[in-house]
């Protein structure tokens, strides 16, 4: 048991780790004013610790009898929209509410009106009221929640509005807001008012102080309930004590904290806003435009169906019943490997995906039968369709039955990282891949300033092994170059074989994809990457060189190159 709580405190040290890294990328994007640093530390202030460990049914007792609610939203964060749309849901069936929404403006009242009436349509909304300029979040999980709106009809007011001096724009909003929300609760005293704005806007100081302070003159002392979300300070206490797969937890008499998802994916959805620059629309294949944070291995099951249907495979009978997924709100995640020896030497490589933020597939031989494991880091559908082609691919290729040199053992994870690519963007053709363009410039600025931390050495080293490799491929290089250029650096181990075999796979599965994608290369020849299972020496790599020359003259040759790549993979097999 001993050895179960050492790791249960190593994944617990690994996951502060990666949150702090990725807590520093986002501090490097803002530019805070003094006012924003202060609400940011009064909404903190008061979530240092907890009462006690609540559950839903006593955050919708407390809504029964309130006649306002505060519910906090971190806007790159679907998980938290979709909290809302649960409570907003159970609750209006129980009593007479009114939504306030931060991301409708007070001047776009009659287009919401308008909207949720059915006058107008969905496109000519989002136009007349500016929604890309002025709230630049994805559109699809507010729509969920007008749409339940429409259908309840419940009214929907916008309550934000534009700040005249930006260096005091919350507070300015807060009192716009907080107007509103008075006459509201005026003109509604049965009803429940709904109010949805930002994280630091629910702190009992801000938004909720504004609003006591207009209606206090008129004798009205409203009950009040504030449902903060995913605090971070609250969660690492959570997780020290044991409780981090808490739902609900209870801050003080009037409020709560709601828990579904951990910091490291909180942080990571905002980096991922700035990446993708979200401007309200994504194209994410089929349903999968977002995880429910409820049930993954159910959704798992259903990417990986989806997935063999769209490249015409099938998964092995059987092998769907012997999945298991854990996220990483399960830091016990470390008894499951003291359960299974196969699977204890992967401990050192299982800390640095997880510390990378990366999710994985463990194939555990303990029995007659394979059994899997995949674990996510993020509750991001790229991640989870990424592993669920893992799964497809493992599944059908069956279990490593030789011994591999480090260089094929490399080479392999290249080609398995490539697949796992292209079942991610084939679910959501927005994932981007790095290029040999940022990597430049990446490097460019560590010669100038020089690196600042572990994380960015090992960055810096990773990204002139992939340049150099992309370098060779250029030249079309023989496979012992290759080999005599990096299989000492394959062959040392540790952090950046690992992290170049991911990116190169990525690249390549990005190429292939576009390829597949514009007619170059019939999708039947990604189908036969799936079951190969690329054992013998230098398979791998030779596999990968002959895709990528191919790749190199898509634009001149078209058609003829898929049938190039195709006969010369064969070949090889």
């Amino acid at each position: 048991m001993a050895n179960v709580t050492n790791l249960r405190q190593q994944f617990l040290r690994v996951q502060r780790e990666s949150y702090r890294r990725r807590l520093r990328e986002a501090r490097e994007t803002l530019e805070a004013s003094p006012v924003v640093l202060r609400y940011g530390r009064e909404y903190h202030r008061g979530l240092k610790k907890y009462r006690a460990l609540s559950s839903w049914s006593e955050v919708m007792k407390s809504l029964a009898s309130a006649q306002i609610v505060y519910h906090g939203d971190y806007h790159p964060l679907r998980h938290t929209q979709r909290c809302i749309l649960s409570v907003l849901n159970e609750i209006s069936e129980k009593r007479e509410t009114v939504l306030c929404l931060e991301m409708f403006h007070g001047t776009d009242q009659k287009s919401v009106d308008g909207y949720l009436a059915g006058a107008i349509g969905e496109k000519e909304f989002l136009k007349k009221i500016r929604y890309a300029e002025k709230w630049a979040y994805n559109w699809n999980p507010w729509k969920r929640i007008l749409d339940l709106c429409r259908e309840r009809k419940i009214p929907v007011l916008g309550i934000n509005s534009e700040a005249r001096h930006a260096s005091n724009s919350l507070r300015e909003r807060d009192v716009t807001s907080a107007q509103i929300i008075g006459q509201t609760l005026i003109r509604n005293p049965n009803a429940l008012i709904y109010v949805v704005d930002g994280d630091y806007h629910v702190a009992p100081e801000h938004l909720p102080a504004e609003v006591e302070k207009r209606v206090a003159p008129l004798e009205l002392h409203p009950t009040k309930v504030i449902l903060y979300q995913n605090a971070e300070t609250l969660y690492w206490k959570l997780a020290e004590e044991g409780h981090e797969e808490a739902d609900v937890v209870q801050v003080s008499e009037n409020s709560f904290c709601l828990m579904n998802t951990v910091p490291t994916t909180k942080i990571q959805a905002y980096l991922d806003w700035l990446q993708y620059a979200e401007d309200g629309y994504s194209p994410v294949w089929g349903d999968w435009a977002e995880l429910s944070g409820e049930d993954y291995l159910t959704q798992i099951r259903g990417m990986v169906k989806d997935l063999g249907r769209f490249l015409g495979l099938e998964c092995p009978q059987g092998k769907l019943d012997r999945l298991t997924v854990y996220s990483n709100r399960n830091l016990d995640f470390g008894g499951i490997i003291e359960l299974h020896p196969s699977i204890k030497k992967e401990i050192s490589r299982i800390k640095a995906k997880i510390r990378r933020g990366e999710g994985f597939l463990l194939e555990i031989q303990d029995g007659p039968e394979p059994s899997y494991v995949i674990y996510l880091q993020e509750a991001s559908v790229n991640q989870a369709a990424e592993e669920a082609t893992h799964f497809l691919n493992v599944a059908l290729r069956g279990p490593l039955r030789k011994r591999l040199s480090a260089s094929d053992r490399f080479y392999r994870e290249v080609m398995t990282e490539a697949l796992g690519f292209i079942g991610s963007k084939t679910i959501n053709e927005r994932r981007k891949v790095v290029t040999e363009w940022k990597l430049r410039t990446f490097l460019g600025r560590i010669r100038k300033s020089g690196s600042r931390n572990r994380e960015e050495a090992a960055n810096a080293e990773t990204s002139r092994f992939l340049l150099q490799h992309h370098h060779l491929e250029q030249r079309h290089a023989s496979v012992d170059i290759f080999l005599r250029k990096f299989s000492g650096i394959i062959a040392a181990g540790g952090e950046v074989p690992h992290r170049a075999a991911t990116q190169l796979g990525y690249m390549l599965g990005n190429k292939l994809f576009y390829a597949v994608k514009k007619g170059y290369m019939p999708i039947s020849f990604i189908r036969t990457l799936f079951s190969r299972s690329f054992e013998k020496p230098d398979e791998a790599l030779i596999a990968y060189l002959a895709l990528s020359r191919r790749m190199q003259h898509l634009h001149t040759s078209h058609g003829r190159a898929s049938l190039e790549a195709e006969r010369t993979l064969s070949e090889t097999a």
